[in-house]
């Protein structure tokens, strides 16, 4: 399935009327793909009897317009006709935000499948909503932050498991956590090993090992996009359309109302390759839990790490190890 190339395939519209023109999407006959007069993508469901009972609400925000049950104009091989959908609409032409949009709605598709039930349609729906209910909101992370995640995910063994650890919220103390086994990435646009922490990084629950994944990151005009590491890690999940969910709504949840211009910035791989390392809480100089009065919380500070020894991942990891053996 290649939406973005379908997307390209159609027409606008020759009308004035509310008309899409539209195609049947290869071997998903109860979706179309169009596109209306004003250049916007349109993905149109086929409403089937139970559907139109549903009590899921019509949705209009920044980007994204979803309606149901709206009786269509649908221009196909010259025919025009009339049929039931289920409308959504990304109400945007900048050509970033719509190849985004058209790649979330791959998953989207592959994630409902050839004959959905009427659950699994209503589900799909709401998270695809709120994917795109992010693009009104603040960032939650730099884009060096969330490049310097993806980036490791690109590059480690298995990415699906990372992805299924990853925070869903980028307000989390760990980037990735697996109970016992936690990653925090810190990427450094100074090419110095000094980070800032949160006491509670450093000061994990016993028995528990937090590694910290140190990368430099220097934007480079010709270098590896948001983008391009998106793509990346798409390829090798491409079978796994839950871990190609997550990954769509982490990125939109973090980059939020900047996503438009943030996906084409670009940091150079190799760097960030060669300098990507990893260190152990426990080898950090840190604050003590015990310095830090009852009534003090949100702790932060600025730890100097380039005289420590990294770690080497296979002395970590043993029968039990999820996380650490997916790096």
């Amino acid at each position: 399935m290649n939406l973005i190339g379908l997307y390209d395939s159609l027409s606008i519209p020759e009308t004035d009327r509310k008309v899409f023109n539209a195609t049947v999407i290869p071997e998903y006959p109860e979706f179309r793909l169009g596109i209306d007069r004003d250049g916007n993508a349109v993905l149109l469901l086929s409403i089937n009897e139970q559907l139109k009972d549903s009590v899921l609400k019509n949705v209009r925000l920044k980007y994204l317009q979803l309606e149901q049950n709206v009786e269509c104009s649908i221009s196909e091989n010259n025919t025009t006709r009339s049929q039931a959908f289920t409308v959504i609409l990304f109400r945007s032409t900048d050509r970033n935000l719509q190849e985004y949009f058209l790649r979330v709605a791959e998953t989207f598709i592959k994630v409902i499948g050839k004959t959905p039930s009427q659950k699994a349609i209503i589900d799909a729906l709401k998270r695809i909503i709120e994917v795109f209910k992010a693009l009104s909101e603040s960032p939650t992370n730099t884009v060096a932050g969330l490049w310097g995640e993806l980036f490791l995910i690109d590059n480690c063994k298995t990415p699906e498991v990372l992805i299924d650890y990853w925070h869903s919220s980028p307000e989390e103390k760990f980037d990735f956590n697996a109970g016992p086994e936690k990653v925090e990435v810190k990427s450094s646009s100074s090419l110095e090993r000094s980070h800032v922490f949160s006491s509670e990084q450093l000061n994990p629950p016993e028995e528990t090992q937090v590694l910290i994944a140190s990368i430099f990151v220097r934007q480079q005009g010709k270098g590896c996009s948001i983008q391009q590491l998106i793509d990346n890690i798409s390829e090798k999940i491409s079978e796994n359309f839950i871990a190609m969910e997550k990954l769509n709504s982490v990125v939109c949840a973090t980059l939020a109302n900047t996503l438009e211009y943030s996906l084409t910035m670009s940091f150079d791989y190799d760097l960030a390759k060669q300098s990507l390392k990893f260190y152990r809480h426990q080898d950090i100089d840190k604050i003590e839990l015990i310095n830090i009065p009852d009534k003090v919380s949100e702790v932060c500070y600025r730890s100097d790490m380039s005289s420590i020894q990294a770690a080497k991942i296979e002395d970590l990891t043993d029968a039990d190890s999820k996380l650490f053996l997916a790096l």
